[in-house]
């Protein structure tokens, strides 16, 4: 009786131990992002919402260094001030492209859409079927959701987030206002052609991955912002013709805006666009123009800080 008491006893401690390390190897797998870019990342909070803020390699407070505004996609959502932190922030947070482009990230976190519900350019499109019916189809089939969407009240913390830059990062570092950049995944794709839209004197340049524009936004109203837009070709989540319609519109009104479509590239791994370092006619990786205008410096990170809002206004 005591042997198999043991023997119950040993199996129970390693059901125990392995269910333990299986839980321990689970959490490791979903870590959202490393101790060493959480440590490079400092926490803060400002009117409510939390965010990151990695400051340039060798910070030196007598200089001056532009800013990235990094907006996370939905996966970012919640109040952890973690998750707002993946994929290419922990790029952005390599010894090497510190170095090369010193500035200021920021990452602020939300848990809605990214949007700035205190703007005078608010959404108000025609949704009668007429008017949608000349809708590109891709977003056509999400007209319930927008309808819904567009009749509450808008939501969103854009404001606090350009509040915190302009009351309180700017007055405790020197941040160049002439290169401040938008730049964001998915969510947080759509959130960056949405902050230049709502804001199209605010920033620099902007690189939206997977996002959209909306066709009853007025595009002209981000004619003159530097854009470098990317897309996957094999994206189920966000359809590719959000990308391309926008796209088309630049092209219509001579835009400052370039665009890469990644072929056979799924939604997860758009951010492959923060690496992008050339074209890859191999791959199928080819950036199109809108028009003479955009820079066509093929390294994204040379082309974002080469960007300065004084020279494109």
């Amino acid at each position: 009786m005591l042997h198999r008491i043991t023997i119950v006893t040993i199996a129970s401690f390693l059901l125990v131990s392995f269910s333990s390390e299986a839980q321990t190897r689970k959490r490791q797998k979903k870590a959202a992002v490393s101790e060493r870019t959480l440590a490079l990342y400092e926490p803060g909070e400002f009117n409510g919402v939390k965010y990151r803020l990695m400051k340039p390699v060798d910070f030196d407070v007598t200089k001056t260094y532009p800013l990235i505004l990094s907006l996370h996609g939905a996966g970012g959502k919640g109040t952890d001030n973690v998750r707002n932190l993946r994929n290419w922030n922990e790029y952005l947070a390599d010894e090497s492209v510190r170095r090369k482009h010193p500035c200021f990230v920021l990452a602020p976190q939300s848990a809605v859409p990214w949007n700035d519900p205190t703007s005078p350019v608010v959404d108000s499109p025609d949704l009668r079927a007429e008017a949608v019916a000349s809708w590109p189809a891709a977003w056509r089939s999400r007209i319930d959701r927008y309808r819904q969407r567009l009749t509450t009240p808008p939501r969103g913390n854009l404001h606090t987030v350009l509040r915190l830059i302009d009351e309180d990062l700017s007055k405790r570092f020197k941040i160049d206002a002439e290169r401040i950049y938008c730049i964001g995944h998915s969510m947080g794709g759509t959130g960056t052609f949405t902050a230049v839209y709502q804001h199209p004197d605010r920033f620099a340049a902007a690189i939206p991955t997977a996002g959209g524009f909306p066709p009853w936004r007025d595009a002209s109203r981000i004619v003159d912002v530097p854009i470098w837009a990317f897309h996957g070709g094999a994206d189920k989540v966000v359809p590719t013709d959000f990308t391309r319609y926008v796209f088309g519109k630049m092209k219509e009104l001579g835009g400052n805006m370039k665009y890469t479509e990644l072929r056979g590239v799924a939604h997860g791994a758009n951010a492959i666009a923060f690496k992008y370092a050339g074209d890859n006619s191999e791959e199928g990786y080819i950036t199109r123009y809108a028009s003479n205008r955009p820079d066509k410096t093929s390294d994204v990170w040379d082309w974002l800080f080469k960007q300065r809002r004084s020279r494109t206004r």
